[in-house]
């Protein structure tokens, strides 16, 4: 069975479900290694309209005091 939504369904608001919702990055190192970091405090928004999705639009703060990237060196380690 195939389901089909029309882009005009998903209009209204939405939060960002924090309980599932990971913002991480990925940075090289020198080339050689690769630098993994997420941010715990974060808050997103969006508003999306599908009959005029130019009308639609999102937000996103991040606390950039919120980094963790398990070295005290880059950024906030495990307490």
């Amino acid at each position: 069975m195939t389901t089909t939504t029309q882009l005009s369904e998903l209009t209204g608001d939405y939060v960002l479900d924090k309980a599932h919702t990971r913002i991480g990055f990925v940075a090289r190192q020198a080339m050689v290694s690769k630098v993994r970091g997420q941010f715990h405090e974060f808050d997103g928004s969006a508003h999306l309209d599908g009959d005029d999705p130019s009308k639609s639009s999102a937000q996103l703060t991040i606390q950039a005091k919120s980094i963790q990237t398990r070295n005290e060196l880059r950024g906030r380690a495990p307490a």
